[in-house]
């Protein structure tokens, strides 16, 4: 006797039908996790995010990566933002909510 629930015979078994399921749910979690990504544009380079929020500090590292010298300052202004004001500038600690299109310049400038 064949056990395979995806055989010919065995199509509309709760097996084949719980496989069914399982796929398309992971189909559509696939297609919720591609949703939930926001493009962005740092410094003219367009960037996926994982929200709708970020912080000044992600941003920082999405224009500039990697460690910085510990005398390195950044500055940071924003337009087309899903948060009101649209435009603007974020500072150390601040967030920003965010839509497809937001638009960061990243400035950095090392303190002697």
């Amino acid at each position: 006797m064949n056990t395979d629930p995806t055989a010919t015979g065995n199509a509309g078994s709760p097996m084949a039908q719980a496989l069914s399921d399982i796929e398309e749910t992971e189909h559509g979690l696939e297609e919720a996790e591609r949703r939930s990504k926001i493009e962005i544009i740092v410094n003219s380079r367009p960037r996926e995010v994982p929200g709708q929020t970020v912080t000044f500090e992600q941003v920082v590292q999405l224009g500039f990566p990697g460690p910085q010298p510990p005398n390195t300052v950044f500055s940071m202004t924003y337009r087309n933002a899903a948060s009101t004001p649209h435009a603007g500038e974020l500072g150390p600690g601040g967030t920003v909510k965010v839509r497809n299109g937001t638009i960061f310049n990243v400035t950095k400038t090392v303190q002697s």
